[in-house]
């Protein structure tokens, strides 16, 4: 993801470029199914906004079923997303520095209790706009965790489908598009050759 000079990879750089254009401040990223490559393309794009720069960025585990960003940085055992929803934590509480300069991480959380209520989701996006330029969000496939990706897609201002070249069927990434319902669904082309 990284190149030898330390600069990030000409495709996150372009997507993230097109995100500032647009002025999106809330993206989130999902797929038809696991194995996309939504992770890594949600973490690509939160480390190119961040040193794209000026404003900080908010990189958001949102994948309850697959949490691959949270269980990398070895946060798997720390409150996060989950506990704020539940109004059991304070946004401020339970994000992390990156290391990376204007990046911080929101780990999942802890997911045992259930699928948190997703309907405190328009208000934490308020309150992390007061301190984020831009919050990423990596959400889980929306034909596995439909319930969970609808009401983040209805809450952001965009929503990436990220479909792997050469693997997935058309028809899934179709049928991701139908079922999340967005009006305008963007789609990351993924592995391409």
């Amino acid at each position: 993801m990284i190149e030898r000079d330390g600069s990030l990879c000409a495709p996150f750089d372009g997507l993230a470029t097109r995100v500032r254009f647009a002025d999106l401040r809330t993206i989130g990223f999902t797929s038809s199914v696991f194995g996309e490559g939504t992770s890594t393309i949600a973490l690509g794009t939160a480390l190119s906004l961040a040193s794209l720069g000026p404003t900080p960025v908010l990189l958001v585990d949102a994948n309850w079923l697959q949490p691959s960003l949270t269980s990398d940085a070895g946060a798997a055992s720390g409150r996060g997303l989950a506990e704020v929803l539940r109004g059991q934590a304070e946004l401020s509480e339970v994000v992390v520095p990156t290391g990376r300069p204007r990046l911080t991480f929101l780990a999942a959380g802890d997911t045992t209790e259930g699928r948190p209520p997703l309907g405190a989701l328009p208000s934490l996006l308020d309150r992390a706009q007061t301190c984020f330029g831009s919050i990423v969000v990596d959400l889980p496939p929306a034909l596995v965790g439909e319930a969970m990706v609808l009401p983040w897609a209805a809450s952001l201002q965009q929503l990436f489908i990220v479909v792997r070249s050469g693997l997935t069927p058309l028809a899934l990434a179709r049928r991701a598009v139908e079922e999340i319902s967005v009006e305008r669904p963007q789609v990351v082309l993924n592995w391409v050759s």
